[in-house]
């Protein structure tokens, strides 16, 4: 997915998303439905943002003012 991001994104464009807190795959629930989680360690999630040109701004873990989500958010840098 970083390779699409680094591809589609201009310069200075920001990208924010969530994540777990740590590698693994987990099954939750979506309005009674069960969804797929899969997560990146996070060096491995710095790694690539920095190997596709984005400049972490700021990586939040369980914020609660996102709902507990862990939130990325990086720039693409020149």
């Amino acid at each position: 997915m970083f390779r699409v991001f680094g591809a589609h994104a201009a310069e200075n464009c920001v990208l924010m998303f969530n994540a777990g807190t740590g590698y693994g795959e987990r099954i939750g629930s979506y309005r009674g439905d069960p969804l797929y989680h899969a997560s990146l360690d996070p060096a491995e999630y710095g790694r690539l943002l920095a190997a596709f040109r984005f400049k972490l701004l700021d990586h939040i873990v369980e914020d609660p003012l996102a709902g507990g989500r862990t939130v990325w958010l990086a720039r693409k840098s020149h």
